[in-house]
């Protein structure tokens, strides 16, 4: 991990994924108003559930991209830890609900 926050070339791959963070977040926030409402509990839980991952993954690919320009290894650690777990935890949840869907075990989502 030395290697990798000491490597002279750093500053570019850092503030690449620190631009695709800020990116990811703001796709986040603005899916989250839109002028649509959501009429049922599913509407709302895949809204919810689809500008978490985008918002909380972009935060995590922030804080990583800071730390890794920063050299703060325990920052860079956490935030890959943290942003890995919850892309696959939300991605988990929405295949789980999309897949009711499907099966017509929850009433239909609106995209």
């Amino acid at each position: 991990m030395d290697v990798a926050l000491m490597w002279p070339d750093r500053m570019y791959p850092a503030i690449t994924m620190l631009m695709v963070g800020l990116a990811l977040v703001v796709a986040g926030l603005r899916a989250a108003w839109r002028p649509r409402q959501p009429k049922g509990w599913p509407d709302w839980a895949m809204l919810y559930l689809l500008t978490f991952r985008r918002v909380v993954v972009g935060s995590c690919l922030v804080a990583a991209g800071v730390a890794w320009l920063s050299q703060v290894p325990w920052l860079l650690a956490a935030s890959v830890c943290v942003g890995i777990g919850e892309l696959l935890e939300s991605s988990y949840y929405i295949g789980v609900m999309r897949w009711g869907e499907r099966r017509g075990s929850i009433p239909s989502l609106s995209q």
